[in-house]
C-alpha cells in the first residue's frame, strides 16, 4: 500500500465519504500442505483491502452503497468513495437506515497490523515427518492473523486483531477405498499433536477394514462435535428475527409472531454466541457494510454481548439488526462470529458417548450440506470419512456412507445423550466459521435417507 498505512487510508476515506462506514482489512497467513505423505507446498500471503459503505441523503431517505478494493494512492481511495456513493444513489433509500451510534475509540487504532508470529507451523513439519512413515496422509495447516480498522462518521475508531488456526489430517488406504479424517481449530497451531491426529485416523482406517453394510432408514447415531457443529452453525445462521416474524422460517409461530419461549428440547442444551468465549474470542462490536436480516451497516460500532439463541432447550432469542428487531418487536440481538453448544448433563469424550449409545452408528463428519426447506430448516448432505458401527458399546466395523435429510431444529427433541463440549473444526463450514465449541450428541431416529457411494 505504498507508504500509506491502513489506518491512514481509512481516515482519508472517512474524510472523503462524509457519512458512512469504512473498514480496512489486513490478512497475513502462513500455510502448509501435504499429499501422499509428502510435503507439497507452503507459503505466506498478505492481503489488504479497503471497503466503504457510503450513506447518501436522498428525497426518500438515507441510501447506502458499497465499494471495495485494493488501494495504493489517494486517487484509488477517491475512486472507491465515488463508486460507493454512486451505488447508494442507484440503490435508493435503505429500509434499515438508522442513526449511527458512537462506538469505542481504540488507543491502538493507528498501529500497524501485527504479523503472524508463534504460529506453530515450524513445529508441525518434523511431527508430520514422523507420521508419514505410518501411512498415506493428506492435509492442510494454516495460521492467519486478521486485523480490521473500522471508522464511522459517528466517531467510532476500532481496531481488532485476531488469530485463527486450522489443521486437517486425512488418511487413505492404498486402494483409496477407505478414508478417515481428523481436524482441529483454534488460535494457534502450537498445541496440535500430529501423533494424536494420526492415531485417530489410522484407527479409523483399521475399523473400516470390516465393512458392515447398513440399509438407509432412521438410525440411532452419535454425531462427533465436528458433525454437530456443522448442523448447529446452520441453525445459528437461520435464527433470524425478521424471517421468523414474517412467517418464513422454522422459528415462525403458525399463529403469528415467533416461537420464542417454546421448548425445543427436553435436554438442558444451550446454543450461544459469545465474543469473549475463552480461547475462541472474536470481534466484540458490530462491523457490517451491507444489509441483511441479521445485521446492518447502520449498527456498526454497537457492542455485541453474549447471546443465547437456545437456553436449556428453550428458544430464547433471534439474531437481528436494530431495524429488524424493532420491526419484530424483539430485543436487538447481534451475534458474534463463534458458537458455543453445551448440554448441562453432557459428560465424557466422543468414544465414551458412543460406548453409552450401546448400539448404533458413530458419524465423524458431514459435508455438502444444503437447505431443502426453510420452513422446517430441513437440510440434506452426506456422511464422509467414516461411519462406524457400534455394537454392545464397541466399534466393530464401518458402514457405508449415507445421504441424510434432517432438521437441526428437529433433532434437538431427539437428543438422548451428550458429551463434553470441546473446541472443534466444522468440516463443512471451516472456510467461513472456524470458532466452534460444541458437544457431541446421541440422537434417536436420525434420518439416513439413502446410500451414498462417497468414500
Amino acid at each position: 500500500m505504498s507508504d500509506m498505512t491502513m489506518a491512514q487510508a481509512v481516515e482519508i476515506a472517512m474524510e472523503l465519504v462524509g457519512q458512512g462506514v469504512v473498514v480496512g482489512e489486513v490478512n497475513s497467513a502462513r500455510n502448509l500442505r501435504w499429499a501422499n505423505s509428502a510435503l507439497t507446498t507452503n507459503g505466506d500471503t498478505i492481503d489488504q483491502s479497503l471497503s466503504i459503505a457510503a450513506f447518501v441523503d436522498t428525497t426518500e431517505g438515507v441510501a447506502s452503497g458499497i465499494s471495495s478494493g485494493q488501494v495504493r494512492t489517494r486517487d484509488d481511495i477517491v475512486a472507491l468513495v465515488e463508486a460507493s456513493k454512486a451505488s447508494a444513489r442507484a440503490a435508493g433509500a435503505a429500509q434499515d437506515a438508522m442513526e449511527l451510534v458512537a462506538g469505542p475509540v481504540h488507543d491502538d487504532f493507528a498501529l500497524a497490523a501485527p504479523a503472524v508470529v508463534n504460529d506453530g507451523l515450524a513445529e508441525l513439519a518434523p511431527q508430520l515427518g514422523d507420521a508419514f512413515s505410518q501411512g498415506e496422509f493428506f492435509g492442510y495447516a494454516e495460521h492467519s492473523q486478521d486485523t480490521m480498522y473500522v471508522a464511522t462518521s459517528a466517531g467510532t475508531r476500532m481496531r481488532f486483531s485476531q488469530a485463527t488456526s486450522r489443521f486437517e489430517l486425512c488418511a487413505k488406504s492404498v486402494e483409496r477405498d477407505r478414508s478417515a479424517w481428523s481436524g482441529q481449530s483454534g488460535t494457534t497451531l502450537t498445541d496440535v499433536s500430529v501423533a494424536e491426529h494420526a492415531l485417530t485416523v489410522l484407527r479409523g482406517l483399521e475399523h473400516q477394514k470390516n465393512r458392515i453394510e447398513h440399509d438407509p432408514g432412521q438410525h440411532t447415531v452419535t454425531l462427533s462435535s465436528s458433525a454437530m457443529a456443522d448442523l448447529m452453525i446452520y441453525l445459528l445462521w437461520s435464527a433470524t428475527a425478521r424471517e421468523a416474524h414474517e412467517g418464513r422460517s422454522v422459528f415462525s409461530n403458525p399463529m403469528g409472531g415467533t416461537r420464542i419461549g417454546e421448548q425445543l428440547s427436553k435436554r438442558k442444551i444451550t446454543i450461544a454466541t459469545d465474543p469473549r468465549l475463552r480461547g475462541l474470542e472474536t470481534y466484540d462490536h458490530v462491523v457490517n457494510l451491507g444489509s441483511s436480516s441479521m445485521s446492518s451497516s447502520f449498527d456498526t460500532g454497537l457492542a455485541i454481548p453474549r447471546a443465547e439463541i437456545i437456553r436449556d432447550g428453550q428458544l430464547e432469542s433471534l439474531g437481528s439488526s436494530r431495524q429488524a428487531a424493532a420491526e419484530a418487536g424483539l430485543p436487538f440481538t447481534p451475534l458474534s462470529d463463534n458458537i458455543d453448544v453445551h448440554d448441562k448433563a453432557g459428560h465424557g469424550s466422543l468414544d465414551e458417548l458412543a460406548a453409552r449409545m450401546h448400539d448404533g452408528l458413530l458419524i465423524t463428519c458431514l459435508w455438502y450440506i444444503r437447505e431443502v426447506d426453510p420452513q422446517s430448516l430441513l437440510l440434506t448432505g452426506l456422511t464422509r470419512d467414516g461411519v462406524y458401527v457400534v455394537k454392545n458399546g464397541e466399534i466393530i466395523g464401518a458402514a457405508n456412507n449415507f445421504r441424510f435429510n434432517e432438521s437441526p431444529v428437529g433433532i434437538l427433541s431427539r437428543i438422548t445423550d451428550a458429551g463434553d463440549s470441546v473446541n472443534c473444526l466444522p468440516r463443512e463450514w471451516a472456510d467461513w466459521f472456524a470458532r466452534a465449541r460444541v458437544c457431541p450428541v446421541t440422537i434417536d431416529q436420525f434420518n439416513l435417507s439413502t446410500r451414498s457411494d462417497a468414500v
